[in-house]
């Protein structure tokens, strides 16, 4: 099934996840996705924050908020993995020491 049947161009006529799931008699789950693998095949499917849902589009201004809102959700990911890192490389640490302790009373 392609997604993209269902997603028309322009915000005004922007289709929401729910109407999605409603139309194709598919769980959020699948419904997610499927827009993922839409969107990873490289099909432009913007979303707007306001609600409105989903929609295609080739005006330049929500193409670059669309960018803009993905790329600061991609940096704020990388911020967290920054910190995960660090955890686990602390604990990865701590985990040599106690097994180096360990070797030596032996």
């Amino acid at each position: 099934m392609d997604i993209m049947t269902f997603i028309a161009k322009g915000k005004e006529n922007a289709i929401s996840r729910q109407e999605l799931c409603t139309l194709l008699a598919l769980p959020d789950r699948t419904v997610r996705k499927l827009i993922q693998e839409a969107r990873d095949r490289g099909e432009i499917i913007l979303n707007a924050q306001d609600g409105a849902g989903y929609y295609t589009s080739n005006d330049v201004g929500e193409l670059e908020r669309q960018y803009n809102t993905n790329k600061n959700r991609a940096m704020s990911i990388l911020r967290q993995q920054r910190h995960i890192r660090r955890r686990l490389r602390a604990l990865e640490q701590r985990d040599q020491v106690t097994m180096e302790e360990v070797s030596r009373s032996v």
